[in-house]
């Protein structure tokens, strides 16, 4: 009974492992397989009164053309999201829903809007920790009159998420997610376009106030053109201080450790001069103390003349 019951709780628990395995590889190959993604439009048309207003669409080649790339080398899962064709759909689904959109081109409007896009951000499962994709997007809405003066400035946002659990790639989450963002940048124009001040005035036929006319809106994109570029050249010639800056600190670096071999060499050749001088001023030393032995005079003991013996009898010479 015993083994049986053990047998049971090991064939559960390698179970267990192995669902929880195959959970963790899903999510890791539905974050880990997006690299270059392009957004299909899933955008209804939004139900509202339609306002007794012409409206022009004003699409940049920048907007039209919008791709988002990434920059970080560690957020390696999205290399490029391009959602432009998505985004314009939204903006034409929108304002042909709730104004009288006239065709690309047309002089005969009372109101031109010219979306730009701010902002773009995103975050995956990978990196939250979240069974969840994550997309921001913040537009910026520029309103003319039929001169082409600008009467209003907004900015809004968009925000989207997808469940993992609802997918089965990152490509597909992606694209739902940005979808979800679109949608809710439409919602929101749909319901608070019409009870803005600018939009009830020029439905009631009055004039809305001009904030910039068509020749300082001009000049205003000059300015801002010649900012950036005059950023990119203070960018390049930062790049370029810091590519010498780096290279004298390289070359700095190279001469200490030169320097610091040369000392070393020059304390050890001191050293090995000083050992020589005293192993020199040793040999003379020793030699010296041999020369004064060499030197040194020698006595002989004096001889001691010996007195006769008793027996001898004593010499009678003298």
């Amino acid at each position: 009974m015993l083994d049986k019951m053990l047998r049971v709780r090991g064939i559960m628990k390698s179970n267990w492992f192995t669902h929880k395995s195959i959970c963790l590889l899903a999510v890791a190959l539905i974050s880990g397989c997006a690299n270059s993604v392009v957004v299909k439009p899933d955008i209804p048309r939004p139900l509202v009164e339609r306002l007794d207003l012409k409206t022009n669409l004003v699409f940049t080649d920048t907007f039209n053309d919008y791709v988002y790339l990434e920059s970080e080398k560690k957020r390696g899962s999205l290399k490029s999201l391009n959602f432009a064709d998505a985004q314009t759909t939204m903006f034409r689904q929108v304002f042909s829903s709730v104004t009288n959109l006239v065709e690309e081109g047309s002089s005969e409007y009372d109101l031109a809007i010219e979306p730009e896009i701010l902002d773009f951000q995103y975050s995956e499962p990978s990196e939250t920790k979240l069974k969840q994709y994550e997309i921001w997007i913040k537009y910026r809405l520029k309103l003319l009159n039929n001169t082409e003066d600008s009467i209003a400035d907004w900015t809004i946002k968009g925000y989207g998420k997808t469940p993992t659990g609802l997918l089965t790639s990152a490509s597909s989450a992606f694209n739902a997610a940005t979808n979800i963002a679109l949608r809710d940048v439409g919602a929101q124009l749909s319901i608070r376009f019409p009870k803005q001040r600018v939009i009830k005035t020029l439905v009631d036929g009055g004039t809305p106030r001009v904030i910039a006319t068509k020749a300082e809106r001009i000049q205003q994109a000059l300015d801002k053109k010649a900012a950036e570029e005059q950023k990119a050249k203070d960018r390049a010639a930062e790049a370029i201080a810091a590519k010498e800056r780096r290279e004298k600190e390289k070359q700095a670096r190279k001469e200490k450790r030169k320097n610091k071999t040369k000392n070393k060499s020059d304390e050890v050749k001191e050293a090995e001069d000083v050992v020589d001088e005293a192993d020199a001023a040793q040999e003379g030393q020793v030699a010296s103390e041999k020369v004064k032995e060499n030197e040194a005079p020698t006595f002989e003991e004096p001889l001691v003349e010996q007195e006769p013996s008793a027996d001898q009898e004593p010499d009678t010479n003298d």
